[in-house]
């Protein structure tokens, strides 16, 4: 019942509600799992059977727990707590610490004095109070001894304050680099010393100081005791670094597209500027080399290196070349300048891979052009060396200081224009303008207008000139001329149109000269006049110096160009080694030989034709 009663007491309700609690829950619980698992197949109820199970096991444990208050014991827990015991046995001789003492009997300390109360961090009211009641008292009491002079005790005198003598003393720091050294001085203390300039420089000798002292400084702290403050007393002299070489350049290192405009004020596409085109001795970039460097001065007379500067990256590449002090980089031939793995390069020859197109543009190249692919209809090729091209031209305009070799023709579409003042190839060419300057020669030739200054051959299967017109300087060997459906087809042979056309500017040129001297003669004549009657001005004086210096040139410019209309009239008039040799000659070809016309009218086999005694005369081949 005293148990009953122990239990029942306020402070045990609460476990003991709690406990019974859990207990039921925990019954609950194994009452449900008991009829989720093992009356799956409903053999067994939960009330009778379940709940009777779950009762069972609580009663077991609430009577080992009974018997447990009359000192049973259960082995298998007394064995674990043996092995708990032995354990901290071990771990007890291992590392004893303070917390293994803490079951034991604390054994006796000497007794270690400490403070019984804290000192008050703020001081109240009440000490404050306590403080001035105490001052208080004191000077009660010194009053009171003033006016006891016969008392036996006088009151002590003050001891003088005994202040220590010190010297003037002084602290240098130097930097890192030794650059730079600084300096404080403290003021001296009772009868010490007062700084001199003596100890300055003493204290600069002992750290080995001895380049960039401020020797005005020095004087200056010495003289007007400059106490507390801090002073550069040394500086060094920095070195001065090179500057590193750069590089100018006069051309861009990137082709840049920059299109033409028309004179509507349209973006003509096909001129883009890809090409730089340079000339020998042509300045591509400016030099500037390094410089070097200057040495300097750290305060302990160890000289300072500078750095040197850096040399930049020449881009000199093929055909570039210094000039004669090595401060720029020209051309060393003429071609078209380009920037390629970090380099200058001149190229003689300007390549194309692929088509000239829209992707290219016109191309006006200062050497010689190579063309991979096609030229198209509308573009233009002009190039002061040689032209290749691998393809087909349609319609294009090529123009070569040298010779235009084209690897299959042309087909000119009325506006196609050959020019070349060297040597013409190709396989065909049809429907468009050549003018060589030396050699013409292909497989045929239809409906175009030749003009050769040396020999045209046509070659090959076919050999046939048809249609148009060409005026060949010297001979015309060809397989063909004509056709049979009586085409009109013309041959001029002895003199070119380029070779008339100078011809007949030369003789324009006289008419003009002889026309200007005249006109100098009549106004001569009239300025002598006055001067004879002595009438002349000083302007109609240098007038008349001016027409005589005049008439002098004109007269020598005449005579040469009548040598020179000579000479040409001469090369056209000399026809006796032209000739015109062909395997078939067909009705409708109109042959011209010097001042000779002469029209074929019937078809003509293994012919010659050529100049003699005035006339044009027909031969064997």
């Amino acid at each position: 019942m005293k148990d009953i009663k122990d239990v029942l007491k306020p402070y045990m309700l609460r476990p003991t509600l709690q406990k019974v609690i859990v207990r039921l829950l925990i019954g609950l619980i194994a009452a449900l799992l008991w009829d989720r698992t093992v009356n799956s197949s409903h053999y067994y109820a939960i009330v009778p059977d379940a709940f009777f199970v779950v009762g069972a096991f609580w009663l077991t444990l609430a009577w080992i727990n009974y018997l447990r208050l009359d000192g049973l014991r259960n082995p298998f827990a007394n064995s674990l707590m043996r092995k708990e015991e032995k354990k901290k046995k071990r771990l007890l001789k291992r590392k004893r610490e303070m917390i293994d003492y803490v079951d034991g009997e604390l054994s006796e300390q000497p007794d270690i004095p400490r403070k019984t109360e804290p000192e008050p961090l703020i001081e109240t009211g009440e000490d404050w109070n306590e403080a001035e009641l105490q001052k208080q008292r004191e000077l009660d009491a010194r009053s009171r001894g003033a006016e006891e002079p016969d008392s036996d005790e006088m009151p002590a005198e003050p001891e003088e304050e005994i202040v220590p003598s010190r010297d003037s003393s002084l602290e240098l720091a130097i930097t890192d680099d030794k650059m730079k050294a600084t300096m404080m001085v403290w003021e001296p203390e009772g009868d010490g010393a007062d700084i001199t300039e003596e100890a300055l420089y003493k204290a600069l000798q002992e750290k080995h100081i001895t380049y960039g002292i401020d020797e005005e400084k020095i004087r200056d702290i010495a003289e007007n005791k400059r106490y507390r403050q801090l002073f550069v007393i040394a500086s060094g002299k920095p070195a001065k670094d090179g500057t590193s070489g750069k590089i100018k350049d006069f051309f861009p290192r990137q082709v840049q597209l920059k299109y033409a405009t028309k004179q509507n004020g349209g973006i003509d596409f096909k001129n883009m500027n890809l090409i730089h085109n340079v000339k020998e001795g042509d300045v591509v970039c400016q030099i500037t080399r390094p410089t070097d460097p200057e040495d300097g001065m750290n305060i302990y007379g160890q000289p300072v290196r500078g750095r040197q500067g850096a040399m930049p990256a020449i881009p000199q590449g093929k055909n570039i070349t210094y000039n004669e002090d090595g401060t720029q980089l020209v051309a060393a031939c003429e071609g078209n300048l380009t920037f390629r793995s970090g380099r200058f390069h001149v190229e003689k020859v300007f390549e194309v891979a692929g088509n000239v197109d829209n992707s290219i543009g016109n191309i006006n190249f200062s050497g010689s052009v190579f063309i991979q692919g096609d030229v198209f209809e509308g573009y233009e090729v002009r190039a002061k060396g040689n032209i290749t091209v691998m393809g087909m031209v349609e319609g294009a305009a090529l123009i070569a200081g040298g010779d235009i070799q084209l690897q299959k023709g042309m087909r000119g579409m009325h506006c196609g224009v050959l020019e070349a003042g060297g040597d013409i190839t190709a396989k065909f060419l049809e429907d468009c303008t050549i003018h060589a300057g030396s050699n013409i020669q292909a497989e045929y030739i239809i409906n175009s207008q030749v003009a050769c200054e040396n020999n045209l051959t046509l070659v090959g299967r076919r050999g046939a000139f048809i249609g148009g017109s060409c005026s060949v300087y010297n001979e015309m060997n060809v397989k063909a001329v004509g056709a049979a459906s009586h085409i009109t087809t013309s041959v001029t042979l002895g003199a070119t149109p380029q070779l008339i056309a100078e011809a007949e500017k030369a003789a324009r040129e006289i008419r003009e000269v002889s026309e200007q001297m005249e006109e100098n003669r009549k106004n001569t004549a009239w300025l002598t006049e006055k001067q004879n009657r002595g009438s002349l001005t000083p302007v109609q004086q240098q007038r008349l110096s001016a027409l005589n210096l005049e008439a002098s040139v004109n007269k020598l410019k005449q005579r040469q160009l009548q040598s020179k209309a000579a000479q040409l009239a001469k090369q056209i008039r000399e026809v006796g080694r032209t000739r015109l040799q062909a395997d078939e000659v067909y009705p409708g070809t109109i042959i011209c030989i010097g001042d000779s016309r002469l029209v074929v009218m019937d078809k003509e086999d293994s012919v010659s034709y050529y100049y003699l005694d005035g006339e044009i005369r027909k031969g064997m081949r």
